[in-house]
């Protein structure tokens, strides 16, 4: 690797640590001190030998294994803006072989995908965790954006996600009327987004494929509902993510990715990914309390994108106490169905991960020294996600974790 490459990522890095720092509360600059040499260590790691240079080494070639990285497209969470400095909506790309997995696609994900150099065909596959609108407020962009560049590229996009929730959800206490929305399919799955995208962009489709000889978008993209093995979930109202075993949901020539059902309030079906490939795995949390099911589908794994949440923006934006009806639904879902970094690192122990990473940051604009009581409770490596943070399995070391300029 030249040394332009180096002093380019160190100066990035050392952008990212200044910034951090500057955001540390000044009882907690030792811990962010200890984040940042994380960060610049990783920069300075750029240098050492991989497996395919000349120091290292040799590797026979058909063992090598396909270059993958985690790419960080946006790290927010919540269906809101937090401000100018506020991070892209939650969306993740395990990259492999060139091809890109993608978790979820929240505001912005469609041009962070770009702005990583991922480009239109080599988008592999969609796995939404929940249909939360901030998980899912891109995917029309997705859908809809380039299909000349996707013809072009023989594109096929496979889109996984949850399958219809059932019975409603009941009402909360203290909460009047009985609001029903979309009453003839209130609970739809992922297949009926789709389709609905699909439905409400019809006017724009129809006069660029029949007058100007654009492709038929229909062509470059599968949905599929997820279904929840047979027996599992008794009643999602009150029991939504009972103990049980990852499943299996796609396979290829690169990626294994099961799944697991995770609690996030009353919403089901919500699922954890797992990616399984040859250079290391990755689990992705999805919105979650703490859950012994995630921490099955993320034993021994090599990296554990985890969401967050900070406690203190809870009492901040539920308002005073005390509460009345409507702000503490509110705030249970906000705390019941979330976790906090402490909780974050308690999960990342118990599952013996080697890497914890925090993503879905809610909120997206709190300072880094919030997020750090994630080292109190895990010993290994923590990184705070950024937007575009870019994070290799294999080959170059995984202290490696470097924003893209």
């Amino acid at each position: 690797m030249s040394d332009g490459r180096v002093t380019l990522a160190q100066s990035v890095a050392q952008r990212a640590a200044r910034k951090m720092m500057r955001k540390a509360a000044p009882g907690r600059l030792a811990a962010a001190a200890t984040l940042v040499l994380s960060v610049l260590g990783s920069a300075a790691a750029l240098a050492a030998p991989t497996a395919t240079s000349p120091a290292a080494a040799p590797v026979a070639a058909t063992t090598a294994a396909p270059a993958a990285e985690l790419v960080l497209l946006g790290v927010a969470g919540g269906p809101t803006w937090y401000g100018a400095d506020s991070p892209h909506g939650i969306s993740s790309a395990l990259v492999v072989d060139g091809k890109a997995y993608i978790v979820d696609l929240g505001s912005g994900a469609y041009r962070q995908l770009r702005r990583a150099g991922i480009k239109p065909g080599a988008e592999q596959a969609v796995f939404l965790t929940h249909l939360h609108t901030d998980h899912i407020i891109d995917l029309a962009s997705l859908l809809m954006y380039d299909p000349s560049a996707r013809r072009r590229a023989k594109a096929s996009l496979q889109i996984f996600g949850p399958g219809r929730r059932g019975a409603l959800p009941p009402l909360a206490a203290g909460l009047a009327g009985d609001p029903v929305i979309h009453a003839e399919n209130p609970g739809a799955g992922t297949a009926d987004l789709v389709d609905s995208v699909v439905a409400g962009m019809a006017a724009d489709l129809n006069i660029r494929v029949r007058s100007e000889g654009v492709p038929d978008v229909r062509g470059f993209f599968q949905a599929h509902n997820i279904p929840v093995p047979p027996g599992v979930v008794q009643d999602p109202n009150t029991n939504p993510a009972p103990p049980m075993d990852p499943f299996e949901v796609w396979r290829d020539e690169r990626v294994t990715v099961t799944a697991i059902l995770v609690p996030h309030g009353l919403v089901y079906p919500n699922f954890a990914y797992r990616f399984d490939t040859a250079a290391g795995s990755v689990v992705f949390s999805g919105d979650t309390a703490v859950s012994p099911n995630l921490e099955r589908l993320a034993r021994g794994a090599d990296i554990l994108v985890h969401e967050a949440i900070d406690p203190a923006w809870v009492d901040h934006i539920v308002g005073p106490k005390p509460w009345d009806a409507r702000q503490q639904a509110l705030a249970r879902q906000l705390l019941e169905a979330h976790t906090t970094p402490q909780q974050a690192g308690e999960a990342a122990t118990r599952a013996g991960v080697k890497r914890l990473v925090l993503s879905h940051l809610v909120p997206g604009d709190a300072p880094a020294a919030h997020w750090l009581s994630a080292q109190d409770t895990f010993k290994g490596p923590v990184v705070l996600g950024q937007d575009l943070m870019r994070i290799p399995l294999m080959q170059i070391p995984l202290t490696q974790a470097v924003k893209q300029p």
